[in-house]
C-alpha cells in the first residue's frame, strides 16, 4: 500500500510538471522549426524547459515503474 501511494505521488507530479513545461514552453512558440524534431520540441529548447521536463518525466516514469513492481498483497 505504501508504495502505491508513493508511485502514484511520483507519477501525479511528473504529469502535473510535464504539462505545465508544455504550458510554459507553448505561451512562447516559435516561428521557424525543422519537421524531425517538430515544434513542441524546438519550443522547448528555445525557452530553455528541456531540464526541467526531462526531470518530471523521469519522474512519472520512476513513478509507473513503483505503480506496476510493487508488492501485489491486497
Amino acid at each position: 500500500m505504501n508504495q502505491n501511494i508513493k508511485g502514484g505521488f511520483l507519477a501525479l507530479s511528473g504529469v502535473i510538471g510535464t504539462v505545465g513545461m508544455v504550458m510554459a514552453a507553448m505561451q512562447n512558440p516559435v516561428t521557424a522549426w525543422i519537421t524531425p524534431p517538430g515544434r513542441m520540441i524546438m519550443s522547448i529548447l528555445d525557452n530553455g524547459v528541456l531540464i526541467p521536463t526531462v526531470i518530471f518525466l523521469i519522474l512519472f516514469v520512476y513513478g509507473l515503474y513503483v505503480l506496476l513492481t510493487g508488492d501485489k498483497e491486497d
